[in-house]
């Protein structure tokens, strides 16, 4: 049919007019049944996973736990998700359904996820307390973990307020987090804060000062070559985030801050900044490091906390920019020092979210069109990046040579994780990317992350179900 009937008209009304994640699933579960993708969720068979083994490994599963064989359940457990984890996780079983993948899949994973709970919780004769601890820990390592990470984007970036609300209100918000620019400082205010205080910003988002960006004098402009007042947005990071240092703040929150920033020397490396880098550091100061995008600010001196609390100069010959130049998605130094292999990532970069491939859901009939726009893409992005590379090696030494050197940087970085998040792009943004955003533009842009965030939800709970269970598990073991 070339034309949608009145209640597919509906239906996906209804699912771009949802206030609420729950109006908004409910809509999609409408949209899938008006398109048939219901039918598809309830037949196992598909081409990603070999349904034959996946059913009869989830009865194994249920039998071993309801016998009560602990240990049996803790080889086949272990066997099974070697055999079926990364099938599993293929994209394209999320790419028809938009409430959802294959039922099969779902009652695996949730199975997976309640055996790992029954072991942690429940005695093993002649397995101590201690051993299954290390068992699971070890486990947990093997399995590796998710992090969210936050671009750059200037005054866009406050759609990833939105996107950690969505994931923690669902109780899927990772314990490691990257930001960049706009993005370290709202990761930085995010791990700055515990469970009960971050709930309490996005109940009272009000708090949160917005008035970072203020132009200086001409006379200071020319002096520092940049724009804007570095100490007005210092202000308002420690309102935001406060003055702790990635050690105290790791300690409050549980969550693991990163927080990238760039070099100002040619031989100098860019740094990811973390309670295990850089345990000293303060976080606000590192924020600021991170969004000196130059020309709008001067280089920063980073900050340290001292043993006898004093503040202090940390690297004080080295001064560093804006940490979307060279590692706006730090994965590389994310999987060596956090273990992680799992990357979900909100997007908001003025110069990737324009060309960025929004929707997953629109099902096969779609493919053609979906790999014909990839290649494109692919090919822009190589021809953007061989310019680039012609233009460094052709520069002469000096702020040519580093400006090309920062244009090849940007072109050739990898913008995409396991899991994007991009919010929906609108000419009218365009104004605002440098602009102090007013309460009204803060809570339209955290509703544009919430909404670009529930597409993925499905995929996302799926896709971190298992490694969370690892870190319930250690939690309980953990406990008195």
């Amino acid at each position: 049919m070339l034309w949608p009937t009145p209640s597919e008209r509906e239906a996906n009304r209804a699912l771009h007019e949802a206030e609420t994640y729950a109006a908004w699933l409910e809509a999609a579960e409408a949209v899938d049944r008006t398109s048939g993708a219901d039918v598809w969720r309830s037949v196992d068979e598909s081409p990603f996973y070999d349904a034959t083994l996946l059913r009869a490994e989830l009865t194994m599963l249920q039998r071993l736990r309801s016998e009560g064989a602990a240990m049996a359940l803790a080889e086949a457990l272990t066997a099974s998700l070697y055999r079926q984890h990364a099938d599993l996780a293929a994209a394209e079983l999320y790419s028809v359904a938009r409430a959802g993948t294959k039922h099969l899949v779902t009652n695996y994973l949730s199975e997976v996820e309640s055996a790992l709970l029954w072991l942690a919780a429940t005695p093993i004769p002649g397995l101590s307390r201690t051993e299954k601890r290390r068992r699971f820990v070890e486990a947990a390592h093997a399995f590796g973990r998710t992090a969210l990470m936050l671009s750059g984007g200037a005054t866009w970036g406050f759609h990833h307020l939105g996107v950690v609300k969505a994931l923690f209100q669902h109780g899927v918000l990772p314990r490691i987090l990257s930001g960049a620019s706009t993005g370290a400082m709202i990761a930085a205010g995010v791990c700055s804060r515990n469970d009960a205080e971050l709930a309490d910003l996005f109940d009272r988002p009000e708090q949160m000062r917005l008035d970072g960006l203020h132009a200086v004098g001409f006379a200071r402009a020319r002096r520092e070559r940049a724009l804007l007042d570095p100490d007005r947005l210092l202000e308002v990071l420690r309102h935001n985030v406060g003055d702790r240092t990635f050690a105290e703040a790791f300690a409050r929150s549980g969550r693991a801050l990163n927080i990238s920033v760039s070099p100002t020397r040619t031989r100098q490396k860019p740094r990811l900044l973390n309670h295990l880098t850089a345990p000293d550091v303060l976080v606000a100061r590192a924020a600021l490091a991170s969004s000196a995008l130059p020309g709008l600010f001067p280089p920063v001196v980073l900050e340290a906390r001292n043993a006898a609390g004093d503040i202090v100069p940390y690297i004080p010959s080295e001064r560093w920019v804006d940490g979307s130049l060279y590692e706006d998605l730090p994965k590389l130094r994310l999987a060596r020092l956090h273990n992680v292999n799992h990357f979900i990532v909100s997007q908001t970069n003025p110069h990737v979210v324009p060309f960025a491939r929004k929707a997953r859901h629109h099902g096969p009939a779609f493919g053609l069109a979906r790999g014909v726009a990839d290649a494109a893409g692919f090919a822009a992005k190589t021809q953007g990046i061989a310019a680039a590379d012609l233009a460094r090696r052709a520069a002469f030494r000096g702020p040519l040579q580093q400006l090309a050197d920062r244009a090849y940087a940007l072109a050739s970085q990898d913008y995409g994780g396991d899991i994007d998040i991009h919010p929906t792009f609108h000419a009218r943004l365009i104004p605002k990317i440098l602009a102090n955003p007013t309460p009204e533009d803060l809570a339209a842009f955290i509703r544009s992350g919430e909404r670009a965030t529930w597409p993925s939800l499905c995929m996302i709970t799926d896709h971190t179900r298992i490694g969370r269970a690892f870190d319930t598990g250690i939690g309980l073991l953990d406990s008195v």
